[in-house]
């Protein structure tokens, strides 16, 4: 990816995204992406459901973090679960298998990508928002040989299913 200037300031109202989809954890909205960083890095909102997971994966382009703004959500890092609630922050190094799991009715974290580029995986391959309620998950969860082809351009690799909500 080739890298451009970042721009100087920008801002976003409460509630705003670049991009607003439905994927198969809940709710993304995607706050900054390389556009505006330089390629630096991108931020997205998600907003998750009790017991939505992400299949344990890898990223090899990027770091990502996890900020957790509400709720409850455990991540399985490299075989280790990491607890987080509201307030608490993870970082995840390239190449780290990796998943989370949503343990409160409701989380809310802002996740960030360093340097940018997978959160476009996020607006490729989610269904946009636009003026919908949320659809039944099952309409939004490919199958697993889906996601693994679906991720493969964004350098992300599925390693195994979801962890369980009561692992």
């Amino acid at each position: 990816m080739a890298l451009v200037s970042p721009i100087s300031q920008y801002k976003l109202d409460s509630g705003q995204g670049l991009s607003d989809t439905w994927w198969k954890t809940g709710r993304v909205t995607t706050k900054v992406t390389g556009a505006q960083t330089g390629g630096s890095f991108s931020q997205v909102e998600s907003i998750d459901r009790r017991g939505t997971a992400t299949p344990l994966h890898s990223h090899h382009n990027e770091e990502e973090s996890f900020y957790v703004l509400e709720g409850d959500v455990a991540v399985l890092v490299d075989g280790d679960w990491l607890d987080l609630s509201a307030g608490d922050f993870a970082l995840i190094a390239r190449g780290t298998p990796h998943a989370y799991v949503v343990r409160s009715e409701r989380a809310r974290m802002l996740v960030t990508f360093s340097p940018s580029g997978f959160e476009q995986a996020f607006t490729a391959l989610g269904v946009p928002v636009g003026d919908s309620v949320e659809p039944p998950i099952e309409t939004v969860i490919p199958s697993p040989e889906e996601m693994v082809a679906a991720f493969a351009p964004y350098g992300c690799e599925i390693l195994g299913p979801p962890p369980a909500l009561d692992a």
